[in-house]
């Protein structure tokens, strides 16, 4: 009797011990993740149901055929109003489940961005946020409003962005964890969330490209994606086939997770949906490795594997929410079934340091290649003056960055421009650097619906006869001063470029 009761302990040590290492071989899919944007306000509106009207928030036509001139981003352009400038914002995210054995973890984000100009390595850009320690499942992430991209203006008609999240376990391997530590101290003396220098740039480049092939097991979420921006033709074209555009606002990114076998229960038989012996005979041998690895790791529960219903869920201050059905609560509460990031891409700001940066790069490469290659005086010579033109273009574009018209006449005692009414004429002036000129001026008075409306060329007149280096004047009539809004839209040169700047203003009683 104790001897068959050995053999049936040693039997069930056998059994324990390969689950074990099934438990341990099979890794868990990474799941699909999807872009969804929260809808414009006046697009939110339409037919109600019986939902909360501030739940219906997620656009249903992501993919389409045609471009808005308001919220696409522009291709490049001289616009001083900053209506061609952009930049990506990672404004925050959850972690449903991180694939690790004690609940620990490091995580890493690596972002991508390339823009097709010239089709080389210097035309993809890494950032490499983290590693963020000791991270916990079921939680938000250690991150707000980092920014991942620009401002800058778009180079080409579209922007590839990648997002790869990785999770390392705590102490799983000696390697990743010696690899991880020496990113963050590294990171102290270079930069890899936002890389300047040519030897930052090559450097996130090369981390970022170690960090996804180090442990491509450990992808929490990723996704590649192309957005469209407005390159002028096809503002206008209403029949071509459905494309992303580059649109400012909010996007969330949601991973719906996978099942495999040893993850998922009756994943052979496809839910007892087939009477292949074979198929049965693997889930029943499977049944005890996947309840040990579900009880002892990470796997996808029912709200993670479910299909995302984008009418339930809701979009406020940066946060997924979802309708809380409770008795004792009402409104929303965060999103917990799924992991998800939050990105905004934002219209505007200064693209002039990212330019500066470019051109800074250039010279510094061609003063490296002068200083460490040998390559004769033609070479010497060639890489002089490649340093040379990129450090007179960042003057230019140092120029272009400080020009800009601003008011000086009339002014409020707290320095603000402050027109008035009256019966009589009366003289705006603007102040510039004197290396602009050719300065010329349109004025619009905003309607009741909020449509700008061209004041008359003969009430607002440019007044050569105080035009200086430095101020422009003009002159205005009493009917070019009623209250209301206004909108000046200037339009001047800064070397052979023609910049347009929008300045608005109020005149009150």
């Amino acid at each position: 009797m104790n001897r068959f009761l050995s053999t049936r302990g040693w039997n069930a040590l056998t059994v324990l011990m390969i689950s074990v290492l099934l438990t341990s071989c099979i890794s868990v899919p990474t799941g699909t993740t999807k872009i969804y944007r929260k809808a414009d306000a006046e697009k939110s509106a339409g037919p109600q149901t019986d939902k909360a009207p501030d739940q219906v928030v997620f656009d249903k036509t992501l993919f389409r055929n045609s471009i808005d001139p308001k919220l696409t981003i522009r291709k490049s352009g001289a616009d001083k109003t900053g209506a061609d400038v952009f930049a990506i914002y990672l404004s925050d995210g959850y972690f449903k489940y991180l694939k690790d054995m004690g609940g620990v973890n490091e995580v890493v984000v690596v972002a991508e961005f390339t823009e097709t100009s010239a089709g080389t390595e210097s035309d993809t850009v890494y950032r490499v946020l983290g590693p963020y320690f000791g991270v916990a499942d079921k939680a938000g992430a250690p991150f707000l409003n980092k920014l991942l991209y620009g401002p800058k203006t778009l180079d080409s008609d579209h922007l590839n962005m990648r997002l790869t999240v990785l999770e390392y376990d705590q102490g799983e391997n000696e390697n990743s964890a010696a690899f991880l530590d020496f990113i963050q101290s590294v990171t102290q003396t270079l930069s890899l969330a936002n890389p300047v220098t040519v030897s930052e740039q090559a450097f996130a480049t090369e981390i970022a490209k170690s960090l996804i092939s180090l442990n491509k097991d450990d992808v929490v979420m990723t996704i590649d994606i192309n957005f469209t921006g407005n390159a002028g033709e096809l503002e206008s074209m209403t029949h071509n086939g459905s494309y992303i555009p580059l649109n400012v606002g909010d996007y969330v990114l949601i991973n719906k997770e996978q099942c495999a076998p040893a993850n998922c229960y009756f994943q052979m038989t496809d839910k007892k949906r087939t009477w292949n012996p074979f198929a049965w005979i693997g889930d029943i041998v499977m049944l005890v490795p996947t309840a040990m690895r579900r009880g002892w790791t990470d796997t996808p529960d029912g709200p993670a594997l479910a299909e995302v219903v984008s009418d339930d869920l809701g979009y406020a201050n940066h946060r997924l929410t979802v309708e809380d059905t409770s008795p004792l609560n009402s409104g929303h509460k965060p999103f917990t079934d799924k992991t998800w990031l939050a990105l905004s891409i934002v219209k505007g700001g200064d693209a002039s340091l990212w330019e500066k940066r470019k051109l800074l790069t250039q010279a510094e490469i061609s003063i490296q290649n002068m200083i460490k290659v040998r390559g004769g005086p033609l070479a010497f010579n060639q890489n002089f003056q490649t340093a040379k033109q990129a450090l007179d273009d960042v003057s230019k574009a140092e120029a272009l960055s400080r020009s800009g018209v601003t008011f000086v006449l009339p002014l409020a005692t707290n320095g603000a421009f402050a027109p008035t009414t009256g019966t009589a004429d009366d003289e705006y002036c603007l102040y510039h650097s004197s290396s602009l000129s050719d300065v010329v001026a349109s004025f619009y008075r905003i309607d009741a619906n909020n449509i700008p409306q061209q004041l008359a060329a003969t009430d607002i007149v440019k007044n050569t006869a105080k035009t200086t280096p430095n101020n422009t004047c003009f002159t205005v009539t009493a009917a070019a001063r009623t209250v209301g809004t206004y909108d000046m839209l200037a339009a001047y040169k800064v070397g052979g470029n023609v910049l347009t700047q929008k300045l608005r203003y109020k005149i009150e009683k």
